[in-house]
Parts: structure tokens; C-alpha cells; sequence
């Protein structure tokens, strides 16, 4: 999995663009709190960016299980969609 495979899976598993930030992965509103993944020197690096600084979580030699980290934890934690209810029962 690269960065694009991974916006259009997160993009399927329904979780907003504003949770995420990954290089060439359009997002519109951005949360002010939002996971991110970035490339620096040759390694993959995510974590969270929170109130204007970024904690680095983990360090990836390639992009794939970085993605597939990222991935993991944003589709986790999105959340769960309302189960479908019968006609005629109240929720």
C-alpha cells in the first residue's frame, strides 16, 4: 500500500479527511488534532499533530507499513456507524 491506495481506503472506510494528514492526499477542513504522516530522510514517519506540534509515534523504513499503520489506527477509531433499525422501532 502507498500514500494514495491509503486516502482512497480511508476515504472507502468512511473516516473524514480532516482526521488525517498525508503528502498528496487531498483534505479539506483539517481538525486541529489529526493524525499525519510525513517522509523525512528516507523514513516514514506518524504520529499526531496536537495544538500546533507533532509527536512523532512511530519511525518505518517504507511507506507501505507505515500506511498500514496509519490505516490501523484511523479506522479504529473512527466512529461506528448507526446500526440499521427496523421500520416502525424506536432507536
Amino acid at each position: 500500500m502507498d500514500r494514495f491506495m491509503l486516502c482512497r481506503a480511508l476515504r472507502a472506510a468512511g473516516v473524514p479527511s480532516g482526521y488525517y494528514e498525508i503528502p498528496d492526499c487531498p483534505g479539506e477542513h483539517r481538525a486541529a488534532d489529526r493524525y499525519f504522516m510525513e517522509e523525512h530522510d528516507g523514513e516514514w514517519l506518524v504520529g499526531v499533530h496536537e495544538r500546533g506540534r507533532r509527536d512523532v509515534f512511530e519511525r518505518f523504513t517504507d511507506e507501505t507499513r507505515a500506511c498500514e499503520w496509519l490505516y490501523d489506527r484511523l479506522v479504529d477509531e473512527a466512529p461506528a456507524p448507526e446500526p440499521d433499525r427496523p421500520h416502525g422501532t424506536a432507536g
